[in-house]
């Protein structure tokens, strides 16, 4: 199923390395010009940026990790989150240790989303009940002295003060709670290593927002609405509405509820919490899913009203129209790395379900190896043809319904060749990317922009509207770099190699899109969840592929983690730059 989306680049590599001797002042400083950090805000940017090489579990075995020169830090490992304080694993987010190839942030996060980021990867090696346990713990045998919420009593150490009690490390707090020191009793016999590490993990919890989401409370929040067969006009009754609420990263509960005769349905009690996200389903016919666009309870908020819409299956195809089409071209060691991404709309009133065949064709050039389809494995979803593969999700009608992202390597011998592609459907609007390696290029389909010059890099970018179906699109490259070269040096490899990084959906529809998709994943694990979309503009896209560039040629990110990332930059840089040469 669809990932979802990696904002930008990574901020990452947040922890390569906490190998640091003393916690500096700086640090500590900091500290105290910050509100606590909130682990739970700091996890969106975890699993956006630093997960490819952590992992999501904070266990150092990310997808791009075993691309870096050094072993990332194994965030969920104890003996090395005990060992150091947070204002160290601060210093080294925020000043870099370009030794261990961790680049500075100071900058380009502001302290407080670097301390957030930093809270939820120290949460990695705990969790909520070892916290639980050491709160039982600490209300019997630490609250007389310290106080129910830790404040204690001077000179006494305050432990919700976070600015002091970020600079002092578990094993520290550990040594004393064992041993003791001035008025301070030893519970080394008292409490077992266990006990005593639960305790000290709810002691640090003190000075933190809330380290794990709960049940989600009771709210006044109410999502209603009806849902209509948009194809018959009529209402839509006894059909089950799955409502799936998610907080930025994952999915968090789902809840049912029928809709009566007059196809209405109802959700209550639902919390109003600007950080949760909701999403609706509902399968009509059965097997067919169809979903809401992405909601949120803005400030003040109560009630928002949903009509939703469910549609009769056709076998008709002639509706289909690519809205978008992107071929990303690079040159390397003999051939062309080739990704292309497809965005679909449907036109009409019926969800397609295809024929005996699929639901959506796609062809590939002779001669290609490699493919590669939206993380996907072969042979579920997606099922290979004679001549390339097909998609056999039903297809609802809509705008921007469907975006498929494949690749492929192509060989090629000799300096002159042609990638000629065929596009099943009507194409309204093409565009192709290809790396600056001093390779001229020539389409009849497509219209030449010449050169762009980015912080990114430089690419040709080639365009075209309104391509019929089945009419060759051929690009013509001469004097390519020699098959024994390394040509650009950097090509793209099949992107959805690094299977652990999620996939950039383009435009606001890609989420509800990607929601609706990924939701039986999700059942089955909860792992990626809905985020914010990358950058949209063109400074903060070319900005964004700058910092991309620096990581990767630090050695920061393996070389399928960056090519994924450049690629989805890229597509997005074209249709910001194609907007803006709209009169």
């Amino acid at each position: 199923m669809l990932r979802f989306l990696i904002r930008a680049a990574p901020i990452g590599l947040l922890l390569i390395t906490l190998i640091v001797s003393g916690t500096p002042a700086s640090a500590t400083v900091l500290a105290a010009q910050v509100a606590p950090p909130e682990p739970l805000a700091g996890r969106q940017a975890y699993l956006q940026n630093c997960a490819p090489c952590h992992g999501q579990t904070g266990k150092g075995d990310g997808p791009s990790a075993a691309g870096l020169g050094a072993p990332p830090t194994a965030l969920a490992d104890y003996q090395r989150a005990a060992s150091q304080p947070l204002a160290e694993w601060f210093n080294v987010t925020k000043n870099g240790r370009m030794a261990r190839m961790m680049p500075p942030w100071a900058g380009r996060l502001s302290d407080k989303e670097i301390w957030d980021a930093v809270a939820y990867a120290w949460t990695l090696h705990t969790s909520a009940g070892e916290v639980s346990m050491g709160k039982a713990l600490y209300e019997q045998s630490c609250a007389t002295c310290h106080g129910p919420e830790g404040k204690g009593k001077p000179p006494m150490l305050d432990l919700t003060n976070f600015a002091a009690t970020s600079a002092i490390s578990q094993d520290a707090w550990g040594e004393v709670l064992a041993r003791g020191r001035n008025t301070m009793p030893a519970f080394g016999d008292k409490l077992s290593a266990f006990e005593q590490r639960a305790v000290l993990e709810y002691v640090r919890s003190l000075s933190l927002g809330p380290l794990f989401r709960g049940p989600l409370p009771v709210g006044a929040g109410v999502i209603s609405g009806t849902i209509t067969n948009g194809t018959t006009g009529q209402p839509a009754a006894n059909l089950t509405v799955n409502l799936g609420i998610f907080d930025a990263a994952s999915l968090l509960e789902e809840r049912q509820a029928t809709t009566d005769g007059a196809g209405f349905f109802r959700f209550g009690e639902l919390p109003t919490d600007a950080t949760l996200i909701y999403a609706a389903q509902v399968e009509y016919p059965a097997g067919i899913p169809l979903g809401s666009g992405v909601l949120q309870f803005e400030a003040g908020q109560t009630t928002i009203n949903l009509p939703m819409f469910v549609y009769e299956t056709t076998g008709d195809s002639a509706g289909i129209r690519a809205e978008r089409v992107h071929f990303i071209i690079e040159f390397d060691a003999g051939q062309l790395l080739v990704a292309e991404l497809m965005v679909f709309g449907l036109s009409g009133n019926h969800t397609y379900v295809g024929d005996a065949n699929g639901v959506l064709r796609f062809t590939l050039p002779a001669g290609a190896e490699g493919l590669e389809i939206s993380g996907e494995e072969l042979g579920g979803r997606y099922q290979l043809t004679a001549d390339g593969f097909v998609d056999l999700l039903p297809l609802p009608p809509g705008k921007s319904v469907r975006q498929i992202l494949f690749s492929y390597s192509l060989p090629y011998a000799g300096s002159t060749l042609d990638l000629a592609r065929t596009l099943a459907y009507p194409a309204d609007n093409v565009n192709a990317l290809i790396t600056d390696v001093g390779a001229p290029v020539t389409s009849q389909q497509l219209v030449n922009q010449g050169l762009r010059q980015t912080q990114g890099g430089s690419f040709v970018n080639l365009v075209g509207q309104n391509i019929p179906a089945n009419q060759p699109i051929t690009l013509r490259f001469t004097n390519a770099p020699s098959t024994t070269g390394s040509g650009s040096g950097r090509g793209l490899a099949p992107a959805g190699a690094d299977r652990g990084l999620l996939l950039i959906l383009v435009g606001a529809m890609g989420l509800a899109v990607a929601l609706l998709v990924a939701w039986p994943m999700w059942r089955r694990r909860a792992a990626a969840g809905p985020t914010v979309p990358p950058p949209a503009d063109r400074e903060g896209l070319i900005d964004a592929l700058a910092r991309l560039e620096l990581a990767f040629e630090d050695g920061q990110l393996s070389e399928s983690a960056y090519r994924e990332q450049r690629l989805r930059l890229k597509a997005q840089l074209q249709d910001v730059v194609q907007k803006e040469r709209q009169p």
